[in-house]
């Protein structure tokens, strides 16, 4: 059975050759959820109900995956997490387009169904924006806006959702070299971060920088129509706010209690106008202090997820100890950690606790590029950790000698380049 495997799986005995005459397609039955579905392998032939076209369409790529001779049997499959997702940084080192799509593909394959593109941050600012052509000037290779609705459509044709995220106050500056007004030192130059780490640089507090946020992030929901927009808010450190006076006016003015608070209010600001457009925004967790009113990603640790469900938050967990695939497989790496096989197909996404039921939207996975500066590197690091991911967030990992004895039928099929398969 393809990865990931589904649900439940009823074997009758026996077999049916199956053709297009014999796939019989049965009316929606809600009952399955938008993206279940069910199967009815019989010696008649097969029929496909399912919950939405995205149900519809997982259901006959397993019907594809049994073969022209088909077991009997019923397969009753759907997702354990709606939010089923993988992050891809473009910002650090770009992913040329073509990639970008085949990575769709292959997300398509695995029933996962976000891709998270980290559009922005201190090396690079990826995006075309046309009311501010110096992002992209100053950054080089980037998407065009046109790139960009072509990468949508050709996902929302797959079931993917591309999730774009737009970092800031921190992790800005790639924005404050194209345009140093944005900075707290306007008058100084800064290039592109040509190296790792968090930079001191962040945006000024001013309502200038708030409206070009405004604008940005305009553009930026009229390219993606899917429901959340990611605002980066982490890694902000408050330095260059307390030493400058305007930054201290600002705080005043809004009645901040100090350069602490002003994350906090910035984010919220830019939220607000996110949120009056229809939309969500989302934010990475790095503990309390952080905006109201957001989808919190949280990075952190396996209990900020829980934690951050009970402070009122929607939750995606991205515990970096699970799913950042940045970390090498075999042996621990610049970060000083390592992630193997087992250890991502051993992940076990917590439920949401009492009192924050519903709260838990799902898990992803991270391809952080700072070393990773080629698409053949991408596509060695995620996989084959990916396939294993993509069962934990299907909801269906188990024995794992199993999926090791499907898994390398599963990558020749792919095509792929995988890094090592260590059991």
């Amino acid at each position: 059975m393809m990865i990931p495997r589904p649900r439940e799986v009823a074997v009758l005995g026996g077999t049916v050759m199956l053709h297009d005459g014999l796939v019989r397609h049965a009316p929606d039955d809600p009952r399955l959820g938008e993206e279940g579905y069910r199967i009815d392998v019989t010696p008649g032939g097969a029929e496909l109900a399912a919950g939405g076209p995205a149900g519809r369409f997982y259901g006959l790529r397993t019907l594809a995956a049994l073969g022209p001779e088909a077991p009997l049997c019923r397969i009753t499959d759907r997702p354990a997490h709606s939010w089923r997702g993988v992050m891809l940084d473009v910002a650090r080192h770009f992913m040329p387009k073509d990639f970008v799509l085949r990575l769709i593909d292959l997300l398509a394959v695995h029933r996962l169904n976000r891709l998270h593109l980290h559009l922005t941050d201190d090396q690079g600012w990826r995006l075309q924006i046309k009311r501010y052509p110096r992002l992209t000037e100053i950054s080089g290779e980037h998407y065009t806006q046109e790139d960009i609705r072509e990468i949508v459509s050709y996902a929302a044709d797959r079931f993917v959702t591309i999730v774009p995220e737009i970092e800031m106050p921190g992790h800005a500056q790639a924005a404050i070299a194209a345009y140093p007004w944005l900075g707290n030192q306007p008058s100084r130059r800064l290039p592109v971060r040509d190296s790792w780490g968090i930079s001191p640089h962040v945006f000024n507090l001013e309502e200038a920088a708030i409206g070009f946020c405004r604008d940005v992030l305009d553009e930026v929901m009229d390219l993606f129509p899917g429901e959340y927009v990611h605002l980066g808010g982490d890694e902000c450190p408050p330095d260059e706010w307390a030493r400058s006076e305007a930054a201290l006016r600002r705080i005043a003015e809004l009645g901040l209690p100090g350069p602490d608070a002003a994350r906090a209010w910035f984010t919220a600001t830019v939220g607000a106008h996110v949120a009056s457009r229809g939309r969500r925004p989302i934010h990475w967790y790095d503990g309390p202090g952080g905006a109201r009113d957001v989808t919190a990603m949280t990075w952190l640790d396996h209990e900020s997820g829980p934690r951050a469900a009970l402070e009122g938050f929607d939750v995606v967990l991205a515990p970096h100890t699970s799913t950042y695939f940045d970390y090498p497989a075999d042996a621990p790496g610049p970060h000083g950690h390592m992630l193997s096989l087992s250890d991502v197909y051993g992940y076990a996404p917590p439920a949401a606790p009492e009192g924050a039921t519903g709260r838990i939207l799902g898990v992803q996975c991270q391809l952080w590029t700072e070393y990773m500066p080629t698409p053949e590197h991408v596509e060695a690091m995620a996989f084959p950790r990916l396939c294993a991911f993509a069962e934990v967030a299907w909801g269906t990992a188990g024995d794992y000698r199993d999926f090791l004895h499907r898994l390398t039928p599963h990558l020749e099929s792919l095509g792929v380049r995988p890094g090592p398969v260590i059991p």
